[in-house]
């Protein structure tokens, strides 16, 4: 997939758009005409990206959760020993 972003701001939306040309599968296209209106592509398109970024950001979170976790329970396992030392 191509993307050239051609700046053109529509300043009467609420969220200020940019122009972008694109290019899909012609499959894809086929399938995106079956499904929404030609006039609510960008609305859908934008909902779909939205979606996707929200998406890939919450398993980026959640990765990096799961390292912290591991971090502070090999942290609590090292000492773990150093706590019970002197307390016999």
């Amino acid at each position: 997939m191509h993307i050239i972003v051609l700046i053109k701001t529509h300043s009467e939306d609420r969220m200020k758009s940019v122009r972008i040309n694109i290019s899909l599968p012609k499959e894809v296209l086929t399938a995106l005409s079956r499904e929404v209106e030609s006039r609510k592509r960008s609305q859908f398109i934008t909902e779909a990206v939205k979606s996707f970024i929200k998406e890939k950001r919450d398993q980026r979170l959640a990765a990096e959760y799961q390292e912290a976790a591991a971090e502070i329970h090999r942290i609590d396992k090292e000492l773990e020993g150093v706590i019970n030392d002197g307390l016999d």
